[in-house]
């Protein structure tokens, strides 16, 4: 059956709705980028790396983070180019500096619009009950 033929039902809605292809690109993409960012230490580089450009010592002092667990967090930003290695091979020792990429830059962005919405959001929204705690979601680590 053609899904934009019409159908002999009795409700309207239940004909088939055709969904372009790249709605779902576009929402896999985002889920894809949610997945990263919600990884533990991802949003305290993203800060830091905001201030500008810092070497891998440099991160790993400011978060008080295993050297191990940082480079993992850069590949994967590296990887869904969020954060760019700048290597200068001109000095010796080699100097290695991470910023953001334009897209971080954008990410970034993004996620201060965020904070600032959950600031100052619509204030029809219910607030839930005065005894209620906000839940909190655990990060999931990514190993």
């Amino acid at each position: 059956m053609n899904p934009n033929e019409a159908t002999d039902s009795e409700w309207a809605d239940d004909a088939p709705t055709p969904t372009p292809e790249t709605h779902f690109v576009n929402w896999l993409e985002i889920a894809a980028i949610i997945e990263i960012l919600s990884l533990k230490w991802v949003l305290p580089v993203l800060a830091l790396l905001d201030n500008g450009a810092l070497r891998h010592s440099q991160l790993a002092r400011a978060l008080r983070i295993d050297a191990k667990q940082l480079s993992r967090i850069l590949r994967r930003l590296q990887e869904k180019h969020v954060v760019l290695r700048d290597v200068d091979g001109s000095q010796r020792p080699v100097q290695v500096r991470y910023h953001l990429t334009p897209a971080g830059r954008d990410l970034v962005a993004i996620l201060a619009d965020l904070g600032s919405w959950r600031r100052h959001g619509p204030a029809e929204a219910d607030p839930g009950p005065a005894d209620a705690d906000p839940v909190t979601p655990r990060p999931r680590s990514p190993f």
